[in-house]
């Protein structure tokens, strides 16, 4: 089951397929945390996993986010999932150290640790719609690594084919990736996702 929280998310990501309709704009009919825990009590046997997602689900102060994902693991006994950006490195890895979470799914839009953050500002505007600062890039690096360290089956990072972007910003993505995952031992899995523009 897939969560869309409506808290809004500090990135404006090219071809972002829910900007306009969960960021930008509330929808009129949404369902409140109480809606959700009814819905576990009566019918979470109906599937293996949840999954929240964004916007940027981690956007949310630490304390509510700690006490949704509490009473969802009361209520539910399958695999709880967060999809994140990566910005809020503090609270995904508050995450795994109170094992609120099952896995963290993780987007690395960029080659963060080769672009320059004034020589390249533009393309992080460009993909993410951000201005970069050295702080971003190390929440985004370090969240990055905390996933692969975890290294879990359930985990899993991943990257957008963004087609403003030359082949060689893939390549060094993966080459991180597998990097990083050598270091950390890990067989946390990655993949390449194409990119599937928006409905217009």
């Amino acid at each position: 089951m897939l969560i869309h929280s409506l808290s809004g998310c500090p990135l404006k990501c090219f071809g972002c397929h829910n900007y306009d309709e969960i960021i930008a704009n509330t929808p009129k009919e949404y369902k409140t945390h109480e809606d959700l825990y009814d819905y576990l009590e009566r019918s979470g046997f109906l599937f293996d996993a949840v999954m929240f997602s964004g916007g940027e689900f981690l956007i949310n102060p630490m304390d509510d986010v700690r006490e949704l994902l509490l009473q969802v693991r009361k209520r539910f006994e399958g695999v709880i999932i967060v999809t994140t950006s990566g910005i809020y490195y503090d609270k995904l890895q508050t995450l795994y150290d109170e094992q609120l979470v099952d896995g963290i799914h993780i987007d690395m839009k960029l080659p963060y640790h080769m672009l320059d953050i004034k020589e390249d500002a533009q393309i992080y505007k460009d993909i993410m719609g951000i201005t970069p600062n050295e702080k971003i890039v190390e929440q985004l690096l370090n969240s990055v690594d905390a996933v692969i360290a975890h290294n879990s089956v359930l985990d899993q990072v991943r990257t957008v084919l963004y087609p403003l972007l030359d082949d060689a910003f893939f390549e060094e993505i993966q080459k991180y990736v597998e990097a990083q995952k050598l270091y950390f031992d890990s067989a946390v899995p990655y993949f390449l996702n194409n990119f599937i523009a928006p409905a217009a």
